[in-house]
């Protein structure tokens, strides 16, 4: 299929920012995802929250090109998010007003965050709207089937799709796929937990949330945050992830029928189409980012986050989280980047990924020669922060 400067593999949220990134860079850039959109679970997998941009006490964390997609959310009237000097608050009506709208979360004393609610449709159409002036080639319907990387490097990622398989030879691979699958075929460490996943869903029909589920950008409608399943799935196994959709969707529907018993005049709007996966590998790389790391600096930060439901803490995501000596050309973004399983509950949330993805593509477009190791990390935060990062 070519040999572009930089591959990304998934185009969820970190995906798209890494692509867009590089691409802004004057990267040639290709983007492969195996579904028929773009956005992953921040668009058809309903999970329409972006928690969180902030530190909890009132400071914005997360800016660049999250930011950029809040104010083109904001823009279109998708978007609905405390203003600046709400954030910090603890005003019981503030903080029942934006509980109503699913941004409030975590254990006593409530505060009111930078978080934002979103319409999933608007996300999907400013996110190609953001690769099509980058001039970013996306290829939908095309799986990651394995990466070769003989000599540590990886030569060729193959790729499967209803043509059959093709091959791109890449400078620098960036993984964004969620599950890892570009760093696991291409040899790098990694660990791997089964988890009980979601299945989000609307409803139309209610005039407020009358206590159901969370208020949307559209009148009428709520999203329910349905789950998790009472059991843990394998997210690697297409069998057990088989059995869990089915299971998800059964109970989908029981609690919808409970919903239309309470309120007639409700309807069932949509249910995702992705299955509420947060978590399966993770990247054992160059630095894992552990509970210890809150709120120490880094000097090679490329990006910061706070934690969604813990207040006071801050993360420095350093290079090296997205980093393994094991594979020279290879950048991991998004929910697989190299953390605890502690700290990986700040890092996989969509402002985060978007965060990671942002600095992969950035580093990806700089990496001189394809090996990651040798970016000048100085320059790359100088590059993200004259962009609107924070690092």
């Amino acid at each position: 299929m070519g040999r572009p400067d930089v591959l990304v593999v998934g185009a969820g949220s970190a995906g798209l920012a890494a692509a867009v990134a590089a691409a802004r860079r004057g990267a040639d850039v290709l983007l492969v995802e195996r579904y028929g959109f773009v956005g992953g679970l921040a668009t058809f997998g309903l999970i329409n929250l972006l928690l969180t941009l902030d530190d909890g006490c009132g400071t914005q964390v997360v800016a660049g090109l999250c930011q950029e997609i809040v104010d083109r959310l904001d823009q279109r009237g998708d978007a609905r998010a405390p203003e600046s000097r709400e954030w910090g608050s603890t005003d019981a009506a503030a903080v029942e007003h934006w509980r109503g709208w699913g941004l409030i979360w975590g254990a006593p004393p409530d505060v009111v965050r930078y978080s934002v609610a979103f319409d999933p449709e608007a996300f999907c159409d400013v996110a190609i709207d953001l690769l099509r002036a980058a001039g970013v080639r996306l290829r939908l319907h095309s799986w990651c089937a394995h990466a070769y990387a003989p000599d540590g490097r990886i030569a060729a990622v193959v790729l499967e799709s209803k043509r059959g398989r093709e091959v791109v030879q890449p400078r620098v691979v960036i993984d964004a796929s969620g599950d890892g699958d570009v760093m696991v075929a291409a040899g790098a460490p990694f660990a791997s937990v089964t988890i009980p996943p979601h299945l989000w869903f609307r409803i139309g029909g209610l005039d407020a949330h009358n206590g159901v589920g969370f208020r949307t950008t559209a009148p009428g409608r709520v999203l329910v945050p349905w789950g998790p399943l009472a059991r843990r799935v394998d997210p690697t196994d297409p069998d057990d992830l088989t059995a869990a959709e089915l299971e998800c969707r059964d109970q989908v529907r029981d609690a919808m029928a409970r919903i239309h018993e309470a309120h007639p005049g409700a309807w069932l709007d949509d249910i995702a189409k992705m299955i509420g996966i947060t978590e399966s590998r993770r990247l054992v790389g160059d630095y894992v980012l552990e509970k210890s790391d809150g709120d120490r600096r880094f000097a090679d930060a490329i990006a910061r986050t706070g934690h969604w439901t813990r207040r006071e803490v801050v993360f420095d995501v350093p290079y090296r989280t997205l980093t393994t000596r094991a594979v020279r050309n290879l950048l991991v973004s998004g929910r697989c980047i190299s953390t605890s399983r502690y700290v990986h509950q700040a890092t996989k949330e969509i402002p985060a990924a978007i965060a990671t993805g942002e600095a992969a593509g950035a580093a990806g477009a700089l990496a001189p020669d394809g090996d990651v190791h040798n970016v000048d990390v100085d320059a790359l935060r100088r590059d993200l922060a004259a962009g609107g990062a924070i690092v």
